[in-house]
């Protein structure tokens, strides 16, 4: 690509993701299309194929920004926390938001029925607890990253999924619990995690606000 046109290029990319964050977040992931896509950015069909396999393809993309947007914002808001507490934190984010919010909920729900999204996701959680707790006792291969974190969100889309069972649960009682496991296999002691997530019970007014602003502002570069 020529040099003079990567600015461009990375803007015309942006306004393909920051376009189906705003068609996933009012019309949900079925009736979100490469289509209304191209309506809703003026962006030409060729140029999203360019940047973009499929839509599964943008929203894996949108999620990983999502993702590593949070991170951040979890660092600023708890910047003396330990490694543990803002991973844990990091997935409480994404629950509270999915217990909140339908319209969400419905979207993170595809999108942890696709293989491919999901794979992605994994990946990236795996990355995220390298990142956090490489340097610490807690450090891992990165296989052992890897089968962790796909249990971890394999959890946390159960905590979603149960939304849709036909036995009510409680979804506060599931979240919990998929933190637990979290902090258990990234290995916190008993007491460490009694602790944090007692803790995180109190700043849930907190997390809940950083998820929601996750979904209503335009995505980072």
């Amino acid at each position: 690509m020529p040099r003079g046109h990567e600015g461009e290029s990375e803007e015309t990319r942006q306004k393909i993701l920051n376009t189906t964050k705003k068609l996933l977040r009012q019309n949900g992931y079925t009736k979100t299309t490469i289509r209304k896509i191209v309506e809703e950015s003026g962006v030409l069909t060729g140029s999203i194929y360019y940047f973009f396999k499929n839509k599964e393809d943008i929203v894996q993309a949108m999620v990983l920004s999502l993702i590593r947007s949070c991170k951040q914002k979890i660092k600023e808001r708890f910047p003396d926390e330990s490694p543990l507490f803002q991973y844990a934190a990091i997935c409480t984010v994404e629950l509270k938001v999915m217990e909140i919010d339908e319209m969400v909920r419905e979207v993170y729900f595809e999108e942890y029925n696709s293989k491919f999204v999901f794979e992605r996701m994994v990946e990236q959680f795996a990355f995220l607890a390298k990142e956090l707790l490489d340097g610490t006792r807690f450090e891992l291969n990165e296989t052992a990253y890897y089968e962790k974190a796909l249990l971890i969100k394999g959890a946390m889309r159960s905590c979603i999924a149960e939304f849709y069972f036909t036995r009510a649960g409680k979804p506060a009682n599931s979240r919990r619990a998929a933190v637990d496991l979290a902090l258990t296999l990234l290995g916190a002691s008993a007491n460490e995690r009694a602790d944090i997530i007692k803790r995180l019970s109190k700043e849930e007014d907190t997390c809940l606000s950083i998820g929601m602003e996750l979904a209503e502002m335009p995505l980072a570069h």
